[in-house]
Order: C-alpha cells, then sequence, then structure tokens
C-alpha cells in the first residue's frame, strides 16, 4: 500500500508477485493419485504463503483488511462505489 490516496475509500496499491516453487507429479504414481497429491502440496503451499505474507493463520471469514488499500471508516454499501 502507498501513502497516498486514489479517492475517499482507497489508498493506492502497488503489487509484488511472487512465484511459488513448481509442483511436479510424482512419475511413481498413477495419474489420479498424482494429481491429488499435487492438488494438496498446491493448497498447501498457498496457505503457508499467505501466513507468511499476513503473519496470520488463514481462516475464511470476511474481513476489510482483506480489500487492498482500503481506508477503514463507515462500511459502504457497495451501491455509493
Amino acid at each position: 500500500m502507498l501513502n497516498k490516496k486514489e479517492n475517499t475509500l482507497f489508498y493506492k496499491t502497488k503489487y509484488i508477485l511472487y512465484m511459488l516453487d513448481p509442483i511436479c507429479p510424482d512419475k511413481n504414481k498413477n495419474i489420479r493419485a498424482a494429481s491429488i497429491e499435487m492438488m494438496h502440496r498446491n493448497y498447501q503451499a498457498k496457505v503457508d504463503a499467505y501466513e507468511k505474507a499476513y503473519g496470520k493463520k488463514l481462516d475464511y471469514k470476511f474481513d476489510y483488511d482483506d480489500i487492498a488499500g482500503y481506508i477503514p471508516s463507515e462500511p459502504v454499501s457497495l451501491e455509493t462505489i
């Protein structure tokens, strides 16, 4: 987040792209088993990256902190944006 306002609701933001390590199939497993293992490893890599970046455990409850650049104020309805 930059300390410059985009408008009354948001600060300007910048994005940095980080690449996680590649996930490759285990050639000793059949296609289905390898793809399921890759799916689980992919999910765990994303959880680990989230928790490292934000310094908190991943949960799926919505919070205004989840909106990049949002300026906390009274809640705003989507019709006013």
